[in-house]
C-alpha cells in the first residue's frame, strides 16, 4: 500500500513539474517575441521622420510605433 501512495505522489509532482515547465516556455516565447516587436517598432518609428521638428515629430514616431505594436498584437 506505502509504494502506491509513493507511485501516485511521484506521479503527481511530475505532472506538476511538467506543466510549470511548459507554462514557463510558453511566457518566454511571448516575452522573446514583444521584444523582438519592441526592437522591430522602435526601429521604424525612428526611421519615420527624417527631421525632427518640435513636438510634430515626436507625435509622429509615437504614432508609427503604436501602430506598429497593435498590427504585432501587443498593447503599446
Amino acid at each position: 500500500m506505502l509504494k502506491i501512495h509513493t507511485c501516485r505522489v511521484l506521479v503527481t509532482a511530475g505532472v506538476a513539474g511538467a506543466a510549470i515547465v511548459m507554462a514557463g516556455t510558453t511566457l518566454s516565447f511571448a516575452k522573446e517575441t514583444r521584444e523582438a516587436a519592441l526592437q522591430r517598432c522602435f526601429a521604424l518609428a525612428r526611421g519615420s521622420t527624417e527631421v525632427v521638428t518640435g513636438g510634430a515629430g515626436g507625435e509622429n514616431r509615437a504614432a508609427v510605433y503604436k501602430d506598429c505594436m497593435r498590427k504585432a498584437g501587443h498593447n503599446p
